[in-house]
């Protein structure tokens, strides 16, 4: 979106906007400390010049394979330094990085694969009992799109290609490599699940990433001293901004997790004396409930910023019972993270009540129906604008219909604000937000109803003490079926291929679903409703059974 001079120019006074390029973040810090330690994964400590000659490597080598600025660059892989690197080396030659969550299977893959259109993609050859170079290649031929590139991780397969060895990598191309984009240039899409179905890409530039660091650093009081752990997966926007984003703007160090493993977090915690952490609200809460039980570690975490799901004010206390300092946050992927957050000095209960304060630049309003601003301390719809917002979607018409005139975006989330403080309430949008992870309850809706023996549904957001919130479906049966429990819905989404995250784990079989008179369903009375059956905590598993029912 076009930013009015006036606003502009008071981001490039404040110098919350500048011309600094995200593709050139490594090499400059290389060139300032080689030798100081970058990150640490599984015992493997990179320093700054390692990285920076691995990305080097790794851009050259895409180059080489045609690839230069404007291309796109799919990274869907778990955490591991590959994931890094692609991202990095993407950003070193212009083209775009396009991360992707590895849950994502063929149902959602295909979506991102037809919008981004990659001519690179990097993939892992084995998750777990899925290989997802199979599922890439079928969603490819499905398309009939070729890449450049494909590279595989962690093994072999025709037509997939290594990438460039960290041990093997010099730092000096063979032939030059493109400039990055420049700063006002969209550099990074991030897929996000909303309203509809297919997940939307979000278009962030260097300068809307830089703002956010900016923020970052002023808010949590940082330097090259802190030490940062990701524990989010690093294709998310939370995990490589604490992973490598911020520990390099920082010249700091950061220690990658492979995967969130709550007792082994504690003793990394301790040994690497991580200062601090970002992300959902189940981290702290695992870290909060081990602290307060185990031995007092040598040393604990000292801030954990908490943002996207549901952040209870007593776990804001429990922390700071057990010694960490704790925040609520509001913030997504279109503004580049969170655009609040608060320090030391702000007041405990406001920090405990309230998800923080605008940071620098940023401003929310919440507005009536008329989209008119109310006065402090009134409910409604929240939006946005400030330095760190996004620059649209990929899909244009999205953008329009999120976009008012005047440059406010409007996410979809209801709150309050007052003196510069906000809380958010609950969402317009329906979406599920599970831990952090964005989850279309339209798409579990259409694949249920598909199903023969549903004759109508409705999927919302239902309470859960780990990740803040859950799937719950309400199911209408067609004339003839009967309930035999939610086992075969839950099979029956698994073949459909979504996300493991969307499969419902509350069941309630319902005689009709709440419509108004234009046939909008009215998600806000599924909970009143009489249940013919319900099944609660249901999962998916090769046992799945009735067990837990009530008719």
């Amino acid at each position: 979106m076009t930013v009015p001079t006036e606003r502009a120019q008071s981001y490039l006074d404040r110098h919350l906007w500048t011309d600094a390029r995200v593709g050139d973040l490594i090499g400059q810090r290389a060139a300032l400390f080689p030798e100081r330690e970058l990150f640490r994964f599984e015992g493997q400590r990179i320093s700054y010049g390692q990285f920076a000659a691995w990305v080097t490597e790794v851009a050259a080598d895409m180059v080489a394979h045609g690839i230069g600025p404007g291309d796109r660059v799919m990274v869907q892989l778990p955490n591991c330094l590959e994931a890094l690197v692609m991202q990095m080396a993407a950003f070193r030659i212009g083209a775009l990085n396009v991360p992707v969550i590895p849950i994502y299977r063929e149902h959602e893959t295909i979506q991102i694969l037809a919008d981004a259109q990659p001519a690179v993609i990097a993939v892992a050859a084995a998750l777990g009992i899925r290989h997802p170079y199979k599922e890439i290649d079928a969603g490819l031929g499905t398309l009939n799109h070729r890449p450049r590139i494909r590279y595989i991780v962690g093994g072999a397969a025709p037509g997939w290609r290594q990438l460039p060895d960290l041990d093997a990598a010099t730092g000096a191309p063979a032939t030059d490599l493109p400039e990055p984009l420049a700063a006002d240039r969209p550099a990074l899409i991030l897929y996000t699940s909303g309203t509809t179905s297919a997940p939307k890409g979000a278009l962030l530039s260097s300068r809307a990433l830089f703002a956010h660091l900016r923020n970052m650093v002023d808010i949590a009081d940082l330097d090259e001293a802190s030490v940062l752990a990701a524990g989010t997966p690093l294709s998310h926007l939370s995990g490589f901004v604490a992973g490598l984003l911020l520990p390099a703007y920082l010249g700091a160090r950061a220690v990658i997790l492979p995967a969130w493993r709550p007792d082994e977090a504690v003793e990394i915690i301790e040994r690497e004396r991580v200062t601090t952490m970002m992300g959902a609200t189940v981290f702290l809460q695992d870290l909060v409930s081990r602290y307060a039980k185990g031995a007092a570690p040598a040393h604990r975490l000292k801030r954990y910023m908490c943002a996207g799901a549901t952040i209870p004010a007593a776990l804001i206390r429990a922390a700071a019972d057990v010694g960490v300092f704790a925040t609520r946050n509001y913030g997504m992927t279109e503004t580049a993270g969170i655009c609040t957050g608060a320090t030391l000095g702000d007041s405990f209960e406001r920090r405990c009540e309230w998800d923080g304060r605008l940071l620098s630049g940023m401003e929310i309003q919440a507005v009536n129906e008329d989209r008119e601003p109310l006065p402090d301390g009134q409910e409604g719809e929240l939006r946005i604008r400030g330095p760190q917002l996004f620059d649209g979607y990929t899909d244009t018409d999205i953008t329009a219909t999120q976009f008012d005139d005047q440059g406010w975006f409007y996410p979809g989330d209801i709150g309050i604000v007052d003196d510069g403080w906000v809380r958010m309430t609950g969402r317009s949008k329906d979406i599920v937000n599970r831990g952090g992870e964005k989850l279309s309850t339209h798409d579990i809706e259409q694949a249920l109803l598909n199903h023969p023996n549903v004759a109508a549904v409705a999927v919302t957001a239902v309470p859960d003490d780990r990740f803040g919130e859950a799937v719950g479906a309400w199911i209408v049966l067609s004339d003839m079926a009967s309930w035999d429990g939610p086992g075969e819905y839950l099979r029956y989404l698994d073949t459909a291929r979504l996300a493991i995250a969307k499969l419902p784990v509350e069941w309630h079989v319902v005689a009709e679903i709440p419509t108004t008179a234009s046939g909008k369903v009215q998600k806000f009375r599924l909970p009143e409703l009489p249940d013919l059956a319900t099944a609660i905590g249901a999962r998916l598993t090769s046992a799945t059974t009735s067990k837990g029912i009530t008719q």
